[in-house]
């Protein structure tokens, strides 16, 4: 598989969805109105860029060719997840990011432009040979010599400096540019906040790259090794297109197609409901055991007793001391392993930590020998756990 930036950034948001869409191959039609709106923005620099080789386009053909490109590709499976809003909000929207960088830039005659949706590649060596690729907006070369890679962001949050300091998109690029014309030594990214007004740029050091191209290879390995790909919930699955392929949304995506009379009646609704019903009743009787057995034990004390006898039943107070063990992390804990090892005892006293252990063989921690063995040790059991979680209703 080759990669992107956009595939790794994928895999770190829901390595679910990466398998969906990159292995499975599961293609979908919805599309958000801000991803819709991003790639029309997109579309319309492309072309203002391209005509100045031969001549400045009016500010009104820059709208128009945006127009064109919104009607001809407007679906209705364009995806509009802000309540209130409509397509037409967008479109607007739109309209304005394009007259407030017209005006800002023009005549466009800043620079030299040397590409635009410029394709890019990159090597990475690894366990194996990975390849990177890419698509850069626009690059210029400044009058002073510098390499610049911009990137249009029709974002509504303007990001702070720091975020564009640590940025790895537009550094990639950098290392893409810096393949395909190795003579180049200054560069600047830029990112054009359209939404603001604003653009925002930030470099990156040789060390930095360096320290980036091991992330990337530590990214891609990891991935490669991993055979599960869980799926992460985020703010993000609210702009996602595969609920009806997800484990923790395709019975939400399911439900938002019954109708009204018919929701309560669906199984899956009706057994949760009732689980909910039983252990809120299981919490109220759980909190009165609480009360009820300080009671006891303050009557037991108080009488100087160790039984309490009710009517078909007795109760026997039991003493015992525990010791308690500070918690990792705790510097009493270190101080006391530290203590334990001192005195040889470790072996004997220490317990294996079974989480660790599950992650050292799931991300392949283990040279392949130590792994085989371990796993001849250890079995695998299925525990399934119930948590519950309150509905999102429509005014939140």
């Amino acid at each position: 598989m080759n990669y992107s930036n956009s595939k790794l950034s994928t895999y770190e948001t829901c390595p679910w969805k990466f398998k969906l869409a990159y292995i499975d191959g599961i293609k979908v039609e919805e599309e958000g109105i801000e991803a819709f709106l991003g790639s029309r923005f997109h579309e319309a620099m492309e072309q203002l860029y391209k005509e100045l080789r031969f001549r400045t386009m009016t500010l009104d053909e820059v709208k128009a060719y945006y127009e064109k490109k919104w009607r001809e590709n407007f679906h209705e499976k364009v995806v509009i997840v802000a309540p209130g809003r409509t397509a037409d909000d967008y479109f607007r929207l739109g309209l304005k990011y394009i007259e407030d960088y017209y005006r800002h830039y023009y005549p466009f005659n800043q620079n030299r432009v040397l590409g635009l949706e410029q394709f890019i590649e990159i090597e990475f060596e690894g366990k194996r040979r990975y390849i990177l690729q890419g698509y850069v907006d626009r690059i210029d070369l400044t009058p002073e010599g510098v390499f610049e890679i911009h990137d249009y962001k029709t974002s509504s949050s303007l990001p702070e400096q720091a975020q564009a300091d640590a940025d790895r998109q537009l550094a990639l690029y950098q290392l893409g540019v810096k393949k395909k014309w190795p003579w180049a030594e200054k560069f600047r990214l830029v990112w054009h906040y359209v939404a603001f007004d604003l653009e925002i740029s930030s470099t990156r050091t040789p060390e930095k790259l360096e320290e980036l191209k091991k992330e990337i290879v530590e990214l891609i390995e990891k991935i490669e090794a991993d055979r599960e790909f869980p799926p992460r919930e985020s703010l993000l699955c609210n702009w996602c297109a595969f609920w009806d392929y997800c484990p923790l949304k395709k019975h939400e995506a399911a439900l938002e197609k019954l109708p009204a009379n018919e929701y309560l009646n669906e199984e899956g609704v009706a057994l949760v409901n009732k689980y909910i019903e039983y252990l809120n009743q299981k919490r109220e009787a759980e909190a009165e055991l609480e009360k009820l057995k300080e009671a006891i034990i303050n009557y037991a004390e108080r009488n100087k007793i160790s039984r309490v006898m009710g009517s078909e039943f007795h109760l026997t107070l039991s003493k015992q001391e525990r010791l308690k063990i500070p918690n990792a992390g705790d510097e009493k804990r270190v101080l006391l392993e530290n203590l334990i090892r001192q005195a040889g005892l470790w072996d004997r006293l220490s317990s294996l930590d079974r989480y660790a252990l599950e992650k050292a063989i799931k991300f392949r921690q283990l040279d392949a020998q130590l792994l085989e063995k371990v796993l001849e040790l250890v079995t695998k059991e299925t525990q399934i756990a119930l948590f519950t979680g309150k509905n999102e209703g429509p005014s939140d």
